[in-house]
């Protein structure tokens, strides 16, 4: 977070006491779709997905990574229940700050809602980014670009899930990588 804004020493201890480290394991739920979220979320091992589920069939809003934070934005701040759910896609080390918590932060640690704020940012950024590339780029340099930012996907996810998230088929990601594979473009999951 010191990227993002100045903390004193005291400050990083006091938030610090603030966060519970959770393990999740892999395909545990960890915000629910329906929910009213109570907690943000810090990514420090693993993968986690957003995702709706809509009739059984799960679609992919984007993946978190590790050194990112994860939140089900606007159900954590208007207290209305989530549109999409948090899950761990891989055994997960997350460190989460409940709501209740984030209240007693913003109280003591006057960076927080500039924090805050500049997450919040972020995450729309990342919005503005994913639908550009859904409108400018063809699935396959949409997967190109996933891979060479997030190699470890390609070992960790499932096509079909990289396939949600892309906005394409399985069977067209199935393609694609065939046609990369004979291009010698990629080669077990790393751009050449």
């Amino acid at each position: 977070m010191a990227k993002i804004a100045y903390l004193s020493s005291d400050d990083k201890l006091f938030l610090s006491n603030l966060f519970e480290i959770k393990i999740y394991k892999k395909g545990v739920i960890i915000d629910c779709q329906g929910e009213v979220s109570k907690a943000v979320y810090y990514v420090n091992e693993g993968i986690l997905s957003m995702e709706y589920n809509k009739k059984s069939k799960i679609f992919v809003k984007d993946f978190i990574f590790k050194n990112s934070p994860a939140l089900v934005y606007p159900s954590f701040y208007d207290n209305e229940p989530s549109r999409y759910s948090i899950r761990a896609l891989t055994d997960c080390e997350v460190y989460k700050l409940s709501k209740e918590n984030f209240e007693i932060g913003k109280k003591k640690i006057s960076n927080l809602r500039l924090i805050a704020f500049k997450i919040t940012n972020l995450f729309h950024k990342n919005i503005e980014k994913r639908f550009e590339s859904l409108i400018t780029k063809t699935p396959e340099e949409r997967y190109l670009s996933m891979i060479e930012n997030h190699p470890e996907i390609i070992h960790s996810v499932s096509l079909k899930m990289i396939a949600s998230y892309l906005g394409i088929t399985d069977v067209t990601l199935s393609r694609i990588r065939s046609r990369l594979a004979k291009r010698g473009s990629v080669s077990r999951g790393k751009l050449k």
